[in-house]
């Protein structure tokens, strides 16, 4: 017998999940719908014009991207110099493109690329880096690099509502392994929150000014950040004409609100 049948329950997904990933994602496609970006940004106060460049992103993977689409080794050698404030840093760009890596953590150092900064790794560019100011720099540098806002709302080229899709976890905190969690701890830094890195990867790294908002179950208030309860959120929303599984989700997410 399959689960089902021994637990005698035969739900619709619809009826019994609670997953945050899954809500954003029908969030995201309602989003998608004419007019329904619009009405969302004004219940949300926002009086912004959506302008030509608007855009909607799920799991906006920016920095990833646009990395991997430069060629120029000169030009990755400027971001990192431009950006990563750190003691000697103009010496160790410098260095032949493989001491570059190794300096970095670079798992398996390339002599012939400068190596995509979400891949260092800490356990290695630890020690390189005793001071903690210089090590805290390149874990938010390389952190950025991989962190994805669940959805983005671009209004224009330089403006975004960041949108952190929440259930029933809270705010998120770097670094989340146990192996790296041990290193800030040796080394008595406090770990960084998720909306601060994601402040840090739109504004001073992209140069997009942007606001930031938690999606949540229950109704919070935040000096901060904006937040919206899911109910509210789809409330703000256009359904007619979604597949029945996501009105009845959205139901379900109002009963519980």
């Amino acid at each position: 017998m399959n689960i089902r049948e021994i637990s005698q329950r035969n739900p619709h997904y619809y009826e019994i999940t609670r997953e945050e990933r899954n809500y954003a994602a029908i969030f995201f496609a309602a989003l998608c719908k004419e007019e329904n970006a619009s009405r969302f940004l004004k219940a949300c106060g926002m009086t912004e014009e959506i302008g030509p460049d608007f855009g909607l992103y799920f799991e906006y993977a920016y920095l990833h991207d646009l990395w991997n689409a430069i060629r120029s080794e000169e030009i990755r050698k400027e971001i990192i110099k431009q950006n990563l404030p750190i003691q000697g840093i103009e010496d160790i760009l410098q260095s032949p493109v493989r001491e570059i890596n190794q300096q970095f953590g670079a798992v398996e150092a390339s002599s012939e690329e400068i190596q995509y900064p979400g891949g260092w790794s800490m356990g290695k560019y630890d020690q390189n880096f005793p001071d903690n100011k210089d090590f805290l720099r390149i874990c938010r540098f390389k952190w950025a690099f991989n962190i994805k806002p669940d959805i983005v709302i671009h209004l224009n080229r330089d403006k975004a509502l960041c949108i952190e899709a929440k259930y029933e976890s809270g705010e998120g905190y770097y670094p989340s392994i146990t192996e790296e969690v041990a290193i800030f701890e040796r080394r008595s830094i406090p770990r960084v929150g998720q909306m601060e890195l994601q402040k840090y990867m739109m504004e001073d790294l992209l140069g997009i000014e942007m606001d930031f908002m938690f999606l949540v179950s229950k109704k919070q208030s935040s000096e901060t950040h904006r937040i919206a309860t899911w109910a509210e959120a789809f409330e703000a929303l256009d359904l007619s004409g979604m597949p029945a599984f996501v009105t009845k989700t959205v139901e379900k997410i109002r009963g519980t609100s």
